[in-house]
């Protein structure tokens, strides 16, 4: 008996968790000014596509899930919570996942040393150079 609530409890916690995120969660993207010259770009929600034009300072951070996001030009650093997401940089230079199945392509890297640094947390994300 215990056993079926505990697994009750948890089957209620993921149709909640999912009808939160396909309901409330904003399909959004906004800019913060972190300093004068660094920018950071944020996609949050679900199911976005979206092409952003990067000129060299900003921090793109990704969070949420099925988001196809294409990033034109350089980036200083793409960051990434959350599931299925791919994404596609022509160049940057640092890279951060965390999450399930998610997918950074980038082009080439503008890093000092030419290897692109990256950190990768979570099961099935990928970081492929194209």
């Amino acid at each position: 008996m215990k056993k079926r609530i505990i697994a009750l409890t948890v089957l209620c916690l993921g149709i909640v968790t999912a009808a939160t995120a396909a309901k409330l969660i904003p399909n959004t993207a906004s800019e913060h000014k972190s300093d004068d010259k660094q920018k950071e770009i944020v996609i949050e929600g679900v199911g976005i596509s979206k092409t952003i034009e990067a000129t060299g300072d900003e921090t793109i951070r990704i969070e949420g899930t099925n988001n196809k996001i294409t990033i034109k030009g350089t980036c200083n650093a793409i960051k990434i919570e959350g599931v299925d997401n791919v994404v596609t940089v022509d160049d940057v230079k640092s890279i951060s996942v965390e999450g399930t199945g998610n997918k950074v392509n980038y082009k080439k890297t503008s890093a000092a040393d030419g290897k692109v640094i990256s950190a990768v947390a979570g099961v099935n994300n990928k970081i492929t150079k194209i």
